[in-house]
């Protein structure tokens, strides 16, 4: 029957439109049931065509009130407490009457209470029907005994009426709940095979993303190769030591650079670079491009696991620098660097770099190095402090880690 079918909602949850199906339902069911119930006692008995007709007319203005708003919750709290009214005014007011059925629409409410409103709704509603149930017996019972005494009174078609009108709303109800839950897992099911398939296809295109980048990483750094190998076979032509110390210091500076791409191509994550790993490869490849005889003790200490694109540029940068500028200028035998990076708050953490040479003479580009390591800490948003003695020379810094 085309009526029994919920018009259209805004529900996305299974179980949410499962419940306006069954609201909707059992409005249309129990509007048509009970007006051809009150029908009947309308011939037989007035006071009980009474009570079926209100409940007739909550049933049908429920039908409209979900046409209207496709809503189901304020319904079902007015359906609820209206059935529960007209049970307590059928048994502590209609005195001449028969109270058989009224036990099995309590059951029938509860249940209904139980599935469109929740467990916590459905216990309220079964301890109320507990209360109503137990005060009839306990103390209105006898004021109904003539009813059962008296053959004539006692309407056995009507009771059968009712008796048969509750063994199929209880059916219906049971029905609809196992076809909306069933429903609702198929649904279920369908949506989670979907989304499988849509996080196979998005692991799909990662993957390809990874390679991606990954490739685009290996271009690049091989580019950057490409670029300093042409420096170096241009400084090998020059004949200044002036211009050649410059090329060494541009090649160094794109090592730098280059040493990231061979890293984010080596690493599991693309967007972020192992701290220490990183920085002692770089100072390494810095001690060997620079063909020192001198030997130097190189330490890294790192609380920062990892950093991300925007941070570890300049910080290498800064980092070769120092390192550079050290290595050319602050040893004339053995030596020692100390790098130690501590993570604060905030996206801030600090970096110490410690020599313990002793810096004589230094040449013009020692001076362009210094303001490129301005630059570079001002670009990563910091401060630091310089201090240098017959111990050597240390730079305490603040830094923002821009990838935070």
């Amino acid at each position: 029957m085309k009526i029994l079918h919920p018009p259209k909602n805004d529900y996305t949850d299974y179980f949410d439109i499962a419940r306006f199906g069954l609201a909707w339902k059992i409005n249309c069911a129990l509007t048509c049931v009970l007006f051809l119930t009150s029908v009947y006692f309308f011939f037989n008995h007035k006071l009980i065509f009474l009570e079926y007709l209100a409940g007739c007319l909550i049933s049908f203005t429920g039908v409209i009130y979900l046409f209207v708003t496709k809503r189901y919750i304020v319904v079902s709290y007015l359906m609820l407490g209206f059935a529960l009214l007209l049970k307590l005014v059928s048994l502590f007011i209609l005195k001449n009457v028969p109270h058989i059925i009224e036990p099995m629409w309590l059951i029938i409410i509860t249940i209904f209470a139980y599935f469109n409103l929740g467990n916590k709704v459905g216990n309220l509603t079964s301890v109320i029907s507990i209360l109503i149930i137990s005060t009839y017996y306990l103390f209105f019972l006898d004021v109904n005994k003539l009813n059962l005494e008296n053959p004539i009174q006692f309407n056995n078609v009507g009771i059968s009426l009712e008796f048969s009108l509750c063994i199929f709303t209880i059916s219906y109800f049971i029905a609809q709940f196992i076809k909306a839950t069933a429903n609702a897992e198929k649904r279920s099911r369908i949506a989670n095979k979907e989304l499988n398939e849509q996080y196979q296809l998005i692991q799909h295109q990662n993957e390809e993303k990874k390679i991606l980048i990954k490739e685009i990483h290996h271009r690049v750094k091989n580019n950057l190769q490409v670029i300093v190998s042409l420096l170096r076979l241009q400084s090998s032509e020059l004949k200044s030591e002036e211009t050649k110390n410059q090329f060494g210091d541009a090649i160094s500076r794109i090592m730098a650079m280059s040493l990231i791409h061979q890293k984010l191509y080596q690493e599991k994550y693309l967007s972020q670079i192992e701290t220490s790993d990183y920085f002692k490869t770089l100072i390494n490849d810095l001690y060997t491009s620079l063909s020192l005889r001198k030997p130097v003790d190189i330490f890294v200490t790192s609380e920062l696991e990892r950093v991300g694109l925007k941070t570890i540029v300049p910080l290498g940068l800064l980092v070769s620098e120092l390192v550079s500028n050290t290595l050319k200028h602050a040893f004339q035998k053995e030596g020692e660097i100390h790098l130690t990076f501590s993570a604060m708050n905030a996206g801030y953490f600090n970096l110490e770099y410690r020599d313990n040479g002793k810096w004589e003479n230094p040449g013009d580009d020692s001076h362009f190095g210094l303001k490129l390591i301005d630059m570079l800490i001002e670009q990563l948003e910091g401060t630091y402090t310089k201090i240098s003695d017959e111990t050597g020379t240390t730079y305490r810094m603040s830094l923002v880690n821009l990838d935070v």
